[in-house]
């Protein structure tokens, strides 16, 4: 595979940060996973506009305008001949005196790392597993998706089903999201919901299209509480909107459910309409 670093193409192994970057020292980093589809990345704009808004937050000034990065993405989807690709952009702050640095981050390393994905997308349907301990807190006044990631691995280890989704709550018992998504589901009077911000969770990409496209009402849910749901869904950026068979020994219709079904079609369309296919 080949890679994008700081505005060049290069191979795996020649993509090097320094051990003083603080990116590594530090977890001052940032990053967006989204995928293309024919060469497009799908809601670009709503990972853009995530993106710089973390990046003011940890004051790091990044070096490449919103069309040098879409360059790029067009360019290491055309070098490795792929046309469908899992997209990590990855802003790590540099290199900066050692200690808690008060100032700004003005020469940031920047990576386009990428892995094929399937020509044909379908859904993925998922089984969902509490984590019994609770999510950790947003590092700012909002949950940046960045390079904080071992509450996660954490959580990834303690599931007995080594194959499912883990799901957050916090330290009351009340749901945040998964290890990678957004949680949604249909509660008992036909509404689609889904988790508010103000529960830790992140501000997802695919959780801001389903906000945008259909009548979500955000609100609290504890595990228990989940159970009685008709339909829960995963939402991530790679998977989509990945559809829950299994959870807490009850059984849901995962790619099956009427309310599935119908958002599916919404987000193929939105496909179409995005990549001009």
């Amino acid at each position: 595979m080949w890679y994008w670093h700081n505005g060049e193409l290069v191979r795996p192994d020649e993509a090097n940060v320094s051990i003083e970057d603080h990116g590594f020292l530090y977890g001052m980093g940032l990053f967006e996973t989204f995928r293309t589809y024919e060469f497009t990345p799908f809601l670009f704009d709503l990972h853009w506009e995530r993106l710089v808004k973390s990046m003011n937050e940890l004051w790091i000034d990044f070096p490449y305008t919103k069309e040098q990065i879409e360059e790029a993405i067009q360019m290491v989807g055309r070098k490795n001949n792929a046309s469908n690709l899992y997209i990590r952009l990855n802003v790590s702050a540099g290199v900066a005196p050692l200690g808690l640095y008060e100032g700004r981050y003005s020469q940031p390393n920047v990576s386009l790392i990428v892995k094929t994905l399937p020509d044909t997308f379908v859904p993925q349907e998922k089984r969902l597993e509490p984590i019994p301990f609770p999510r950790s807190r947003p590092e700012a006044s909002f949950r940046l998706k960045s390079h904080h990631y071992m509450n996660n691995i954490l959580g990834k280890r303690v599931l007995q089903d080594r194959q499912a989704e883990g799901l957050f709550a916090d330290e009351e018992g009340h749901v945040v999201e998964g290890l990678v998504s957004n949680v949604f589901w249909v509660d008992a009077n036909g509404q689609l919901c889904t988790t508010p911000l103000s529960s830790g969770a992140l501000a997802g990409v695919t959780r801001q299209w389903m906000l945008k496209t259909f009548d979500v009402i955000e609100r609290t849910v504890t595990f228990e509480e989940l159970e009685e749901a008709s339909e829960i869904w995963m939402t991530n950026s790679i998977q989509q909107i990945a559809p829950v068979t299994h959870y807490a020994n009850r059984l849901y219709p995962g790619k099956q459910g009427e309310r599935f079904k119908a958002c599916w079609s919404m987000l193929m369309h939105a496909i179409r309409q995005e990549d001009g296919v």
